[in-house]
């Protein structure tokens, strides 16, 4: 069995088809995407699990430095 090793969290559909997009650009499997509703208050929980939120063009530049791109 095999996890993803990445999540984007997106808030609408808008967001979550770019986001699938870049994904599928970038030939990357290990990445969920997953659209949640919540998100404009889940940056409070994600700071106190100390996890990092990023944005799509935090998320794009790291794609493209990661595969060269």
């Amino acid at each position: 069995m095999q996890f993803p090793r990445f999540l984007f969290r997106v808030k609408d559909r808008q967001i979550e088809e770019e986001a699938r997009k870049m994904v599928d650009v970038f030939g990357i499997r290990d990445i969920e995407i997953r659209r949640d509703d919540t998100i404009d208050t889940a940056w409070l929980e994600d700071y106190k699990a100390m996890k990092t939120t990023y944005g799509l063009d935090e998320i794009r530049a790291y794609l493209e430095s990661i595969t060269g791109r």
